[in-house]
């Protein structure tokens, strides 16, 4: 299943909502991966940044979008992005593909 990371810049608006109401929104993010057949792995919080990180696994590049939209759509971010990632083992395989895959770059 693909994994992302995805980044949610709180708005200045969603951080005093927060304030008014301070709460965990984990379980609440994680039923909405699951609603879709994903999962949630890590919920984390930067305040240097006012951003939301979100670990997740999801089935499908549709269901992503889905969330995302509807993420950005109901809650006040100011900006989200979804960035695949994949641990280092699986690298490897790219590494070794990139490696045997011929390229003539321009003007060579």
């Amino acid at each position: 299943m693909p994994r992302y990371m995805i980044q949610e810049t709180v708005s200045p608006q969603a951080a005093a909502a927060i304030l008014q109401n301070p709460e965990d929104r984990t379980e609440e993010v994680r039923r909405v991966f699951e609603a879709v057949g994903g999962s949630l792995e890590q919920y984390y919080i930067s305040f240097a940044e006012m951003t939301v990180f979100l670990i997740v696994d999801v089935p499908d590049e549709a269901s992503l979008n889905a969330i995302m939209l509807t993420f950005f759509a109901r809650a006040p971010l100011a900006a989200i992005r979804a960035t695949p990632i994949i641990t280092a083992s699986e690298a490897v395989d790219v590494f070794k593909r990139a490696a045997s895959t011929a390229f003539r770059p321009p003007g060579g």
